[in-house]
């Protein structure tokens, strides 16, 4: 996932914040990638999760051994 998108966001907020700017403008497909971007990444976390959860043991058992 490269998240072009993410960074090219991230970055026009900081160029905005750092000259002050008072309004922020995004053509209507830079808002579109963008949430293409989003979606995408959160269907990764979601998989991701569903991934972790499925590789957790149901029990754990522990026994002192020979102590």
């Amino acid at each position: 996932m490269s998240g072009l998108y993410i960074r090219k966001f991230i970055d026009r907020v900081a160029q905005c914040d750092a000259t002050n700017a008072r309004d922020f403008v995004w053509t209507m497909q830079d808002a579109k990638n963008l949430h293409g971007d989003i979606t995408k990444l959160l269907l990764d976390i979601d998989l991701l999760q569903k991934q972790q959860s499925s590789k957790q043991p149901d029990s754990i058992e522990v026994d002192g051994g020979t102590w």
